[in-house]
């Protein structure tokens, strides 16, 4: 941001007008696509003010203040910062928005927020799962993609991996595998293969149909998504019944053939 004009800006949020809400948060948020500007945007104190826009009547403030926080998240220190100002809970509230691009929005921004480990509890005890496993059922992608990706940060605590399940976060995880979009596809294997290192989730995956697509994902374009199917395989495979399933699902010639391409 041009030097002295970051601070303006953040006195104009919370206004007590929405058009010049709008506007300022609109700004800061186009700032913070800046790397450095992140850093300045929240020493200039713009966080506390953004996130009381959140609770806008004016869904088209609602966006703008979050999407410059989303923006913001990025940043490591930022995301701890966004939770000690008290943003989750309002940030969460949008994944019920009626608004798509705010539900998207929503999801990216808790999506940066989660790969930060204190968060990965945080979220979840503010009440972020059952939300961001309904936003799997978007038929927005990219709101899928941000989802799952979420909930593949989220995956990484051993507890939340029981959660997630418990939650019935399987079947829409098993259903994005045949997405048709990779990166959809890269978030959802992932989180199935956290899930999978959990000894009962071992059983319960393979139970929600995980195996075909799976073994499909050995012969994606994608070498992560190639890798990170493998991973999952491998997982499921300690478990003795899988062992006998994995194969007569036909998964053999595909794992061989990554040997071979290798």
């Amino acid at each position: 941001a041009q030097e002295g004009a970051t601070q303006p800006l953040v006195s104009l949020l919370c206004f007590s007008n929405d058009d010049v809400d709008e506007q300022a948060a609109g700004a800061l948020w186009n700032l913070a696509m800046n790397t450095d500007n992140r850093v300045k945007i929240v020493q200039a104190g713009a966080l506390h003010p953004c996130i009381t826009l959140l609770r806008s009547s004016e869904r088209r403030v609602q966006e703008q203040a979050l999407g410059c926080i989303r923006d913001l998240s990025v940043n490591p220190d930022n995301k701890v910062r966004v939770v000690q100002e008290g943003g989750l809970p309002h940030i969460i509230a949008l994944l019920r928005s009626r608004e798509e691009s705010i539900r998207e929005l929503a999801g990216w921004t808790l999506r940066n927020l989660a790969v930060n480990a204190e968060n990965k509890v945080l979220i979840v005890e503010e009440g972020g799962l059952v939300p961001l496993i309904a936003l799997l059922h978007s038929m927005n992608e990219r709101a899928q993609e941000h989802a799952a990706g979420a909930l593949r940060s989220l995956s990484v605590n051993a507890e939340n991996q029981n959660l997630i399940v418990q939650n019935l976060g399987l079947p829409p995880l098993v259903a994005l595998l045949h997405s048709q979009n990779a990166a959809v596809q890269e978030q959802a294997v992932v989180c199935i293969r956290n899930l999978s290192v959990n000894d009962e989730n071992e059983i319960k995956i393979v139970q929600e149909g995980a195996l075909p697509p799976l073994i499909k994902l050995l012969q994606s374009p994608v070498e992560r998504i190639q890798e990170h199917a493998a991973g999952a395989l491998r997982n499921l495979s300690v478990n003795n019944d899988n062992k006998v399933k994995i194969v007569i699902e036909g998964a053999l010639p595909h794992l061989i053939a990554l040997l071979r391409s290798r």
